[in-house]
């Protein structure tokens, strides 16, 4: 199957997740409103954060040995499923005991039964995200597509559910999204349809290879969930969970535009891992130039629909996520263009610590901006924090590439 075919696929199973997402936000904002929606946020971000921090770089380690197929899919799916359950136990027990810290400060307005229900989910994320990985690095992007449609769902199955057994109980809903996670692992590790493997040899010699690999990709993975993540818990911190559930609908909606691009990032991902150097480098600068292009026209009209619908739909609480959206999109859409020059550098010269460096200088001008502008301008620093720190990667790559490749963006 074509790039081509395998995008537009890709493309209408985003498309079915951008109307089950939307169902979900609007409708926990309706039932929750903007202090129970801010909570909820809070919830989904601490896995978020978690697979990029506390992941250790295994998920673009092995999407890049499958990609390479240098090991089995039995032996690469047994290796997602171990590092899964243990650093999902072992970031668990780390949170748990420092629930007191935490439930104080950056995780103010949830309840310690609240964490408990979020750590028992993790390994559930993490084997989510590496069976995606595992996906991409094999070319499946109709499969991914319609896993992501599966887990969307199940998200909103699980909000419907919960808002009919106990509405406005925002502990119900955080169990049945808990729920909706471990459904969604399990239909991934069954299409994924490999079996595992029971040598202890072979899962040695996959860890012996991944661990190089993972090491060099750390660093920018855990920047970019950083810097993508981050600002809630920097919000919630100087301003509360309500301020959270406002700014929350506005990067709901601008990260609407990545179920655009990513569909096509993940179709070409193998081939820009796989392909010659000079083909993959004609493939890299022409799906950016789409992206461009894409994410551009989708931001303009998506800005133009919110000003009339956000105050309708969430609810006149709601009203400021469209200023924040405002602030929030260039950023998003050039983030979303900087994803091919990413993957050339991963997949196709497999020098991660590239990427890696550029992400922790973003990482640490977004803590910097979020520190300085959100205690002066709320959630429309956060906003504007972000943008500029996503800006920064067309920059690092605006000098880079040429210097690698001779070619300018």
């Amino acid at each position: 199957m074509g790039i081509a075919r395998k995008s537009i696929i890709g493309f209408g199973g985003q498309v079915y997740m951008l109307v089950i997402g939307l169902a979900s936000t609007i409708l926990v904002a309706r039932l929750l409103g903007a202090e129970g929606k801010g909570v909820l946020a809070i919830v989904a971000a601490i896995p978020s954060l978690a697979l990029g921090v506390a992941s250790f770089g295994i998920g673009p380690a092995l999407a890049f040995m499958a990609g390479k197929d240098r090991f089995t899919a039995r032996e690469l799916a047994t290796a997602a499923l171990l590092w899964s359950m243990g650093l999902g136990a072992g970031l668990g027990i780390v949170l748990w005991l420092l629930r007191g810290i935490l439930l104080g400060s950056v995780l103010t307005g949830l309840t310690s039964l609240e964490l408990a229900v979020v750590i028992a989910s993790l390994p559930a994320y993490y084997l989510n995200s590496f069976l995606g990985g595992l996906f991409s690095g094999h070319g499946r992007a109709v499969a991914v597509a319609g896993l992501s449609s599966i887990n969307a769902t199940l998200s909103l199955a699980a909000i419907l559910g919960a808002s009919l057994y106990a509405p406005r109980d925002t502990l119900v809903m955080v169990v049945a999204l808990a729920i909706a996670a471990w459904a969604s692992a399990m239909v991934s590790l069954a299409t994924y349809g490999s079996g595992l493997s029971r040598s202890a040899r072979s899962m040695a010699h996959v860890t012996r290879a991944i661990v190089p690999y993972a090491a060099k990709s750390y660093v920018g993975q855990a920047a970019s969930m950083f810097f993508l993540r981050a600002d809630v818990f920097f919000l919630n911190y100087f301003a509360g969970p309500s301020a959270v559930g406002v700014y929350s609908v506005a990067t709901g909606l601008a990260e609407k535009l990545w179920l655009l691009s990513s569909p096509v990032s993940t179709a070409v991902y193998s081939a820009i891992t796989g392909s010659e150097r000079r083909d993959s480098l004609r493939l890299t600068t022409l799906t950016a130039r789409a992206l461009l292009v894409l994410n551009a026209v989708a931001g303009l009209a998506l800005l133009a629909l919110s000003i009339v619908l956000v105050p309708v739909v969430y609810g006149v609480q709601f009203s400021d996520a469209v200023l924040y959206l405002g602030l929030l999109l260039p950023g998003v859409v050039i983030y979303a263009v900087c994803q091919p020059y990413s993957q050339f550098y991963v997949g196709q010269l497999g020098r991660p610590e590239t990427t890696s460096r550029l992400s922790a200088v973003m990482m640490a001008l977004s803590a910097a901006l979020y520190w300085i502008l959100i205690p002066m301008m709320g959630a429309a620093g956060a906003a504007l924090g972000s943008t500029i720190s996503y800006s920064t990667a067309m920059i690092g790559y605006a000098w880079l590439m040429p210097r690698a490749t001779g070619v300018t963006l």
